[in-house]
Formats: structure tokens, C-alpha cells, sequence
């Protein structure tokens, strides 16, 4: 009976009431906010966008890193403390620490902020072991961060805390379109609800274990990450619970977003980085 009350519930739960009022600072979305750039050539094998969601800021979400290679930005990240950052381990494994910037405080992915150095990348020993599983890693910067409005940590949750059965805020520069090769200059986010893990297990089987969760409209699709929100955080009142991971598709039907259990892996997290 439970369970088919929740599906009742997830069927009726309308696309996401998204947050008021951004600050009107690069938070006019035009088509001269949008560049053309080619993710795949950039980094292959990324497969986590914001679709469904609206223009932000970094005054809103401090935390949220712009990750660069090459002079593309190809994954986001999120600020735990002046000396590290937390990311997927899919975006930065068998990549060189000197060969990664971080743009920090910036609502655009192309200027503004500070772009910092990376010393140090730890990613996940088991990562992969079943594929994405424990998909998390650590990166060390160069020098620690200043703090200010537009630079901050966000909490963690505590170890093995549960996931919470609400909408969850995603952030990042990826990709805003199905199919598309377009990525905004502007920091997008968008709120995606919670899908139950035996629900999201009807989706994906065994691949989907006890170090993830999902997020998204799990019957009607419509919003999630995709492309070039990989290592991006999901954070519910200032507590990042998941780390974008991958999905079948993005924003597709019955194929919600699966995000790192961030309360899962927090041991790795606390051992690896201190925090």
C-alpha cells in the first residue's frame, strides 16, 4: 500500500517550483550568453546538464566550482573547505592535477572569480567497481581559498545520514537542451525531487547501489542534469547529499539522475581530506 501511494505521489508532483529572485547580477539569460562547444571533443566520456532549470548565481551558491581543462570547461565541483574541492571521479581520473583550473566565485564559467590551482587529485580506489559506483574524488588546491560572499564551504552531511525524500537543488554550466551542443555562460540550477531507491532500482537494477541515489520526475522526465554538470553538487537547506554521477539520457522518463551518496562515502571523504 505504501508503495503505491508513493507512485500516486511521484506521478502527481508537478515540474519543479523553482527558487525566487536571483540576483541581477549575469543572471540575464540571452542568446549571447550561449556558446557553441563541443563537450564530447572536450572530455568524451562525461554524461552529467542542467534541463529544466533557470539562470542562478554564485551569490546563491558559493560553493559551486567551474572545472577547466584545456581551456574547456568540462565538469563542476563543489568548495568543502579553504583546501579542498569535491568532484566525480569520472571527470578528473587519469587527468593530471597541473592540467585541471578551478574557476571559484564566479557566476560565469568564462570570467569573473579567481582561477586556482590544483596540487592534488584522490579519486575513489574502488571507483568503478561495479561501473560509477563510488564515483567521488577529492581535489587538493595549491593554495587555500579566501573566503568571501561569493566563495564558500558547504556542509556535508553526517556519516550514513539518510537522503531526505524532498526536492533537491542542482547547479552547474552544462548543457540546457536535449541533444544539444550549447552550454550557457551563466550558472543554471534547477530543483529535482528525490526518487525512493527501490523505485529507482525499476530503472536501473544492480548497477544502482547502497553508495547512490537518484533525483528527478522519475514518470514525466523534464528536469535533471546531463552533460557538463558531472561532480556538481545536489543540496537540500545547505547540505550537499549527492555529487552529479550519470543517468540514462538526461531528463528522460523513468531515467532519473544518480548522484554519489555523499553520507555514504563520508568516511573516504573525512579520511582523504580532513573535513
Amino acid at each position: 500500500m505504501t508503495r503505491h501511494l508513493l507512485w500516486l505521489v511521484l506521478c502527481l508532483i508537478p515540474f519543479a517550483n523553482l527558487q525566487e529572485a536571483v540576483d541581477n547580477q549575469n543572471t540575464e539569460a540571452t542568446e549571447d550568453e550561449v556558446q557553441d562547444i563541443e563537450l564530447e571533443a572536450a572530455c568524451p566520456e562525461l554524461s552529467g546538464q542542467i534541463i529544466g532549470g533557470r539562470p542562478s548565481s554564485v551569490s546563491r551558491h558559493p560553493y559551486q566550482v567551474s572545472m577547466v581543462l584545456n581551456g574547456n570547461s568540462f565538469c563542476g565541483g563543489f568548495i568543502i573547505s579553504r583546501d579542498y574541492v569535491l568532484t566525480a571521479a569520472h571527470c578528473v581520473q587519469n587527468v593530471a592535477p597541473q592540467a585541471v583550473r578551478l574557476r571559484v566565485g564566479s557566476t560565469r564559467r568564462d570570467s569573473g572569480g579567481r582561477i586556482v590551482a590544483v596540487s592534488n587529485v584522490t579519486w575513489h580506489a574502488s571507483y568503478g567497481q561495479p561501473q560509477f559506483d563510488n564515483d567521488i574524488a577529492a581535489l587538493r588546491l595549491a593554495q587555500p581559498l579566501v573566503f568571501g560572499d561569493s566563495i564558500q564551504p558547504i556542509r556535508l552531511p553526517r556519516p550514513r545520514q539518510p537522503v531526505p525524500l524532498v526536492r533537491l537543488t542542482v547547479t552547474g554550466w552544462g548543457l540546457t537542451a536535449l541533444g544539444g551542443r550549447r552550454i550557457p555562460r551563466i550558472m543554471m540550477e534547477a530543483n529535482v525531487p528525490v526518487v525512493p531507491h527501490w523505485l529507482c532500482r525499476l530503472s536501473y537494477g544492480d548497477a544502482l547501489t547502497s553508495n547512490m541515489f537518484c533525483g528527478g520526475h522519475f514518470l514525466i522526465g523534464g528536469v535533471s542534469s546531463c552533460q557538463g554538470d558531472s561532480g556538481g553538487p545536489a543540496v537540500f537547506r545547505g547540505t550537499a547529499f549527492g555529487i552529479v554521477s550519470f543517468a540514462r539520457g538526461c531528463a528522460l522518463p523513468l531515467s532519473p539522475t544518480v548522484f554519489s551518496n555523499i553520507a555514504a562515502l563520508r568516511d573516504w571523504v573525512t579520511q582523504n581530506t580532513g573535513v
